[in-house]
């Protein structure tokens, strides 16, 4: 009498394919120096969260596969598929919310304008809702200027520092190391990266009746510079921001690096920080059908509380704009 498998060899062959996936994801999560080897593997290294897919995906199928005394093989893909989970679940991360009521001493919002190529109406109208304390602008060009000129931004945020990129004319032509910081307070620059292909720039402000160092920051991506540009611009911003680690510090732009990427990961332990933007709000690419990576950053000292953090849309932007509302003790 024919017996049914217990194991189809198909359906074993596709869920241990998926569960490789998610294997390699968790390899390069817990050894972060693999991820600089190549630069694909940095890049791919974007979407580890996503690994929690992969063994979804490869315990699914086993079920399918497997009947009778198989279906033990659907135990270690469980396990994987918990053990990744958790690389998801440090999203939701309360431990540095605010307490319900708690109002905010610092408004900050932050944009990379895509060559300045960002919508300033747009922008200028999410300004006037959220009135910020502070604002960051990265690849900011000459395209853009009128943030710096107009009277209706100097009425809203008079003090400014920082740099200006060339204008994008035609295409990618235009550079995008301009780096501005907008206030409504009196600015002072306290010092900015050298030999960086775009400024990250360190000012004391004064907000909410509190004075705090922010770090406006721009490293670049290991896709234009390649994984030793990648790692070394991380590490400029990164000794920057150390600088000031003992003192009410937030770090906030484009980081060009995930929560999970060795770079932030160890900008987030030299200096104490932590991430004020919580739950799954992915803010790159924002020009596709749907952002899938967060690359764009609001990191503060343990002096910060995070009342609420929001993401908005720039029309001309590749990514997604921040804004956060902290409480400074």
């Amino acid at each position: 009498m024919h017996q049914p498998r217990r194991v189809h060899p198909v359906g074993l062959v596709l869920s241990l394919l998926a569960a490789l996936g998610g294997l390699a994801a968790d390899v390069l999560y817990v050894f972060p120096g693999l991820q600089s080897s190549y630069r694909l593997v940095a890049m791919a290294s974007s979407f580890l969260p996503y690994g929690v897919l992969a063994w979804a995906l490869a315990t699914v199928i086993m079920l399918l596969a497997t009947r009778g005394r198989g279906r033990w093989l659907v135990v270690p893909l469980v396990a994987g598929l918990l053990a990744h989970s958790l690389m998801v679940v440090a999203y939701f991360d309360p431990a540095h919310q605010a307490p319900a009521g708690t109002q905010p001493t610092l408004r900050l919002v932050a944009l990379n304008m895509h060559y300045g190529r960002a919508d300033l109406g747009q922008l200028l109208a999410e300004v006037e809702r959220v009135r910020p304390d502070i604002v960051v602008l990265t690849e900011f060009t000459a395209q853009a200027d009128a943030v710096l000129s107009d009277p209706e931004w100097r009425s809203l945020l008079p003090y400014h520092a920082g740099t200006i990129g060339r204008e994008a004319r035609h295409g990618w032509d235009g550079d995008g190391s301009g780096t501005q910081v907008l206030s409504r307070t009196p600015l002072k620059e306290l010092g900015r990266t050298e030999d960086t292909r775009a400024t990250s720039l360190a000012v004391q402000v004064t907000a909410g009746g509190h004075s705090l160092v922010l770090v406006a920051a721009h490293p670049a991506n290991v896709l234009s510079e390649g994984v030793d540009g990648w790692l070394g611009e991380s590490r400029a911003v990164t000794d920057l921001a150390k600088r000031y680690a003992d003192q009410p510090l937030v770090v906030a732009g484009d980081l060009n690096s995930v929560p999970e990427h060795e770079t932030l990961r160890s900008l987030v332990a030299e200096t104490g920080l932590h991430e004020s933007l919580t739950g799954w709000q992915p803010t790159y690419p924002a020009d596709r059908l749907v952002p899938m990576i967060r690359i764009d950053h609001v990191l503060a000292s343990s002096q910060f509380r995070t009342v609420s953090m929001d993401t908005f849309s720039a029309t001309g932007s590749d990514h997604r704009g921040l804004v956060a509302e902290l409480a400074q003790s």
